[in-house]
């Protein structure tokens, strides 16, 4: 941020409270416009450290992945564990080396912490961050490991992760250019060189160059905002550094900070005040670095709104930058080498107003591996926040887990493919099919049908969509109704048979839900039927009787008369088993209850 035009009275205190999950819907996350990225949770300055926020950065513990967010505050550092991004904890505070500022800044090496602020006579702080994984009673109060007081005030401190070399950048020496500190043993930095030839150096970010230009590919190069230009600098020899290049711009007001992109051809650059001093929205200058010697400002891009930019950082293919009032804004590169970006989604921290203001967001992380970027707002605390290019076009879905269902899912403008999709934490035996499951190009629309998942379960599957640079997912709540056996009904009497059986969440036609039907072709026998006095087993009791016996039970010669020669022959079959002439209570043998029935019928004249 530029000095001198933001004191602590512009920091904006608002009545406010903490928010947890949210995700964009309609445009919004509770109160915060939006879109294409969700609130995961939100901590107040009164949870962190208190003070106004300034700087972020980030560090993973190698040890065990847990990630962790290195917050500025105006009187010190603060660290923050978000392996749940929901219910981060705030792990406690470094002080400032001196007093307060509303600028610090922090950068990581080697899992150090290296911290500069404006304040006087505070040099650069190194801080062993492993030690974050031990804090047992949060939140405590951290020492420094180390300190370099080659220098007191520093605006910025710069790194390059692959040599272990930093740059303290608007200091009190060297004209306020680079400040080279040799950091490949954290605990004991020492000075390595200078470059102060084109003075004030504002920001700037050094890298091991791997872009198109030839002539300086594996050298550390150094592309600095100086107030008024882009300058490249070889600082290979770091005792020898030499300007490339010094480009200015028509209408600079004040060249502030940018970054290039992965192939380190493009160089992003933000102007601080052009917004304010020129009345234009946020514009940034996408310069083509080709040649390093004669860089090439090939296109401007402005956005929808006036907001004045801050800090931008670039990964993959994504431009993540914190626009003061506008918050966090994300531009997709896939034209910059026509000199074009396009919006492809946001999170705006101050709801207010997009105006111009030195109020909202300094500065964002986006290079956590789980996808979740931190974001400051300098007078409310720190937004965690997570992009979603890929959507499914349900959360929750019900069904019958004998059926097959399908749904849709989107992958949006800004995600770089080619992608393809996966499904996790699927139950045992069930399926998800897609439509094409590789090889999608953003934006794109993918199907996907669900089946075989377990009857009466509940459970939330992962979709995940792996692109070029990033990795996107969204979770779908699957809920399967129970399924009820139904059983052939063939005579439509409403009880079937088990010789033939589905099971189903709802009656198919042709089936019953009610089994036991003992003769399935006549719809006047079934469990409870009433008798129809045909000597048939109506109700399926396996026995006749009442009205199930027909007018002439008994008559066993056919004579049509019920007499004592019926009772012979029925004396004669007693202690039968299995097919008896004379079982006329269907039980598979001729008893005492056979004798009864005939009884009962004796004398009957079944002629009338």
């Amino acid at each position: 941020m530029l000095k001198k035009l933001l004191l602590p009275t512009f920091f904006l205190t608002l009545s406010f409270y903490a928010f947890s999950q949210t995700p964009c819907e309609d445009g919004f996350a509770g109160i915060y416009p939006c879109e294409n990225v969700d609130l995961l949770s939100m901590m107040p300055s009164s949870e962190v450290g208190g003070g106004g926020m300034n700087d972020v950065w980030g560090w993973t513990d190698p040890a065990d992945g847990t990630e962790y967010v290195l917050l500025g505050r105006s009187s010190g550092i603060s660290f923050i564990d978000i392996s749940d991004p929901v219910n981060p904890v705030y792990l406690g505070d470094l002080p400032t080396h001196t007093t307060n500022s509303s600028w610090r800044d922090v950068k990581v090496y080697d899992n150090y912490a290296f911290v500069v602020s404006e304040a006087g006579g505070h040099g650069m702080q190194v801080f062993d961050l492993t030690q974050l994984s031990s804090v047992e009673t949060p939140p405590a109060i951290f020492e420094e490991d180390a300190h370099y007081s080659g220098f007191g005030d520093a605006h910025n401190i710069v790194i390059n992760p692959e040599s272990g070399f930093a740059y303290g950048v608007g200091t009190g020496t060297f004209a306020g250019g680079l400040h080279i500190v040799d950091i490949q043993d954290p605990l004991n930095p020492v000075i390595a060189g200078d470059f102060s030839q084109d003075g004030y150096t504002h920001d700037a970010q050094a890298v091991t160059y791997n872009g198109p230009d030839e002539d300086h590919v594996g050298k550390e190069i150094v592309f600095a905002c100086n107030a008024n230009s882009l300058t490249i600098v070889d600082c290979e020899d770091k005792t020898d550094c030499q300007q490339l290049s010094r480009s200015e711009y028509e209408q600079s007001a004040y060249s502030h900070q940018g970054w290039l992109t992965e192939d380190h051809r493009y160089f992003l650059l933000g102007d601080e005040l052009d917004e304010v001093q020129l009345g234009n929205n946020t514009k940034t200058l996408i310069w083509d670095c080709e040649d390093l010697e004669n860089p090439v400002l090939i296109g401007e891009h402005l956005a929808e709104t006036p907001a004045i930019d801050h800090n931008q950082y670039v990964n993959g293919n994504i431009l993540f930058q914190s626009n003061y009032k506008a918050g966090l804004r994300m531009l997709d590169l896939v034209d910059v080498e026509n000199g074009n970006l396009s919006e492809v989604a946001y999170f705006d921290v101050f709801p207010a107003d997009d105006n111009t203001g030195f109020q909202g967001s300094w500065s964002n992380y986006p290079y956590f591996e789980s996808g979740v970027v931190a974001v400051t707002h300098m007078g409310e605390g720190l937004f965690l926040v997570k992009p979603k290019l890929m959507e499914l076009d349900v959360d929750t879905v019900q069904f019958c887990s004998a059926d097959e269902v399908s749904f849709s899912g989107v992958l949006k403008e800004g995600f770089a493919g080619p992608v393809s999709l996966s499904v996790s934490n699927l139950p045992e035996g069930a399926t998800v099919e897609f439509d094409q499951d590789e090889g999608l190009t953003p934006p794109a629309t993918f199907n996907f049908t669900l089946s075989n998942f377990p009857p009466a379960d509940t459970t939330t599957i992962l979709f995940t969509a792996t692109g070029e640079f990033f990795t996107y997912s969204d979770s779908l709540v699957v809920i399967t109704e129970e399924l009820t056996t139904y059983y052939i009904d063939n005579d439509a009497d409403g009880f079937g048979t088990s010789f033939t059986t589905i099971e189903a969440c709802e009656q198919p036609d042709g089936f019953a839900e009610e089994p036991g039907d003992c003769n399935d072709g006549n719809d006047l026998v079934y469990p409870g039927a009433p008798g129809t006095m045909e000597n048939l087993d109506n109700n399926c009791d396996g026995t006749l009787s009442g009205d199930e016996f027909g007018f002439c039970a008994g008559d066993l010669n056919q004579d049509l008369i019920v007499n004592s020669a019926d009772l012979l022959i029925l004396l004669g079959d007693i202690g039968c088993e299995g097919n008896c002439v004379a079982d006329l209570d269907n039980s598979d043998s001729v008893s005492t209850s056979d004798i009864l029935i005939l009884l009962s019928f004796f004398g009957v004249d079944c002629s009338e």
